[in-house]
């Protein structure tokens, strides 16, 4: 296998790339002036070793400094986020999303996927044991008073929603938590990763 196809490969291993739009990556690639290479292969040697993933939410985010030894994203240090809420997504690009509306100050908890119909053993499709371990360690600290699903209103979103709420009620109790959802004013199949402010910030508002 020669470099390019061994490229295009690697490419086809991102979400939702196919063979040809890999192939033309790698042909754009090879049209582009070389400082453009070597700018990418320099960010991805970066991503390698300043690449973390946040111990509270599981966002990945970037650290500059190699040896740091933070453990926590940006939103996860801030001080100023209301720590009594926290919002359950599927993916990053959830949380970037609802960032950009500016509409939320709460904490986040990335599930990092959702669960099909029928399927035997959820637990190990998504964080279940990380959240419900969130959940219980901030009822113990009394720093917890709402928890919000914001998962994508599809019916994976809402077979997800099911079992993860379930599930936390009969490990957590969470008597004293207030559980809520988006307003239904979010359309049937959005992903939350495409919702506009004033979709969200509606939702948000009229959560229930």
């Amino acid at each position: 296998m020669n470099a390019t196809d061994r490229l295009a490969e690697l490419f086809m291993r991102f979400p939702g790339i196919g063979p040809k739009q890999a192939k033309r990556f790698v042909y754009y690639l090879l049209r582009e002036h070389s400082h453009f290479k070597e700018q990418l292969i320099k960010a991805l040697e970066e991503l390698k070793f300043t690449g973390k993933q946040c111990e509270s939410c599981f966002r990945y985010f970037g650290d500059k400094n190699p040896s740091s030894t933070r453990t926590q994203c940006d939103i996860c240090e801030d001080t100023s986020r209301d720590q009594s809420v926290l919002m359950i997504v599927e993916k990053e690009l959830d949380m970037d999303a609802i960032e950009k509306t500016g509409s939320y100050t709460g904490v986040y908890f990335i599930l990092g996927g959702l669960i099909p119909p029928l399927t035997e053993k959820p637990s190990e499709l998504i964080r279940i044991r990380e959240l419900v371990a969130r959940i219980h360690t901030s009822i113990e600290a009394s720093t917890l008073a709402e928890v919000i699903f914001a998962l994508p209103v599809t019916d994976l979103g809402d077979t997800t929603t099911e079992y993860v709420e379930r599930t936390v009620k009969q490990i957590v109790g969470i008597d004293t938590v207030k559980l809520s959802h988006l307003a239904r004013g979010l359309s049937s199949g959005l992903e939350l990763e495409y919702v506009d402010r004033s979709t969200f910030t509606s939702a948000f508002e009229r959560r229930q």
